[in-house]
């Protein structure tokens, strides 16, 4: 399987997230988005932060910061 990239996630997420909250594998996708970018944040060794490293793994792959924790939220209050 290739590896998304950062511009594919983008876009994946904007036609996803709008639909979370009516549709389960929209919701889903986005979660699997959210743990690709956690991911990909905590490879970013030039950064010394987590918040730098998050906010710039964010940036690349265009998605907004609110949105973000919007998705983590949501998804934690899911899991209790």
């Amino acid at each position: 399987m290739d590896r998304l990239d950062d511009e594919d996630i983008g876009i994946i997420w904007e036609r996803h997230y709008p639909k979370r909250a009516e549709s389960a594998s929209s919701m889903s996708l986005c979660v699997t988005l959210a743990m690709i970018i956690n991911q990909r944040a905590k490879t970013l060794d030039q950064f010394n932060n987590w918040q730098t490293k998050l906010e710039h793994a964010l940036a690349t792959a265009h998605i907004p910061k609110e949105q973000f924790e919007t998705v983590e939220n949501e998804s934690a209050t899911q899991r209790t």
